[in-house]
């Protein structure tokens, strides 16, 4: 039985599971990583963890799971790893979240494909594929502030920018709609930038939407993108899954 741990800025989600099915999974916020979460009366073999939230985190997290007596692995991104080529500057500076995504899709899509994860933070990356070599390299990609940190960083370095909820709108008419609608364009815009990118190297193209405002941004995607878009919420969790298995 594997536990596979991802460790996000503001969620932390695991599953407990096995070659074949996924037993139990969950989440719970962060900030809570030192409370009991993990009791289980099944044998644990292995675990493995993502983490983007720093090491104090780590540092807690090692402890409350100490009692597995089992081989706890925080992964790394490496260089190269089950026909997935890393192209970062310095691979280990990848953050494990965006390696791991990448792994996962690089296992069952056989094609260029655009990787979006949109939550704290929010990461566009591509990832191509060589029919050759039968290889899929994390080619790079972009960092910019997730919707709840644009409207921090906005509500707390400006006087009349207020942290209020708003709309998406084409022209918004309001500044809490002209806040969200221009979150939600900047990441549409990244998003098709990408898609443009892959689509000058093949025809053969997908875009994978994760996080949670994925589906916030793919309801006001243009329907001509919409067709080559699909959702997947684990996709890091996944990642952790094919380490699993080595």
């Amino acid at each position: 039985m594997f536990l596979l741990i991802d460790i996000g800025n503001t969620k932390t989600k695991w599953m407990l599971r096995d070659n074949r099915s996924i037993y139990k999974q969950d989440s719970f916020f962060t900030e809570d990583i030192d409370q009991d979460h993990f009791r289980f009366d099944k044998p644990i073999q292995k675990i493995l963890i993502s983490n983007v939230a720093g090491f104090e985190k780590e540092a807690i997290l090692k402890i409350k799971l100490k009692f597995f007596s089992c081989p706890i692995e925080f992964i790394k991104p490496q260089k190269n790893i089950c026909h997935l080529i890393n192209h970062y500057q310095d691979p280990h500076q990848l953050g494990a979240d965006r390696w791991l995504s990448a792994l996962s899709l690089s296992q069952d899509h056989y094609k260029n494909v655009v990787i979006a994860s949109i939550g704290t933070a929010v990461t566009v990356d591509l990832l191509t594929y060589d029919k050759n070599s039968l290889t899929s390299t994390f080619e790079g990609g972009v960092i910019l502030p997730g919707l709840h940190l644009t409207k921090d960083i906005l509500s707390s370095k400006t006087s009349d920018l207020k942290k209020t909820h708003g709309e998406f709108h084409s022209l918004p008419q309001n500044t809490s709609d002209a806040i969200e609608s221009g979150f939600i364009l900047s990441v549409l815009g990244n998003i098709k930038f990408f898609f443009d990118l892959a689509l000058t190297k093949t025809k053969e193209v997908s875009i994978v939407l994760s996080g949670g405002d994925a589906y916030l941004v793919h309801q006001h995607m243009d329907e001509n993108i919409k067709k080559y878009v699909s959702i997947k919420k684990d996709l890091v969790l996944e990642g952790l899954f094919v380490l699993a298995k080595l």
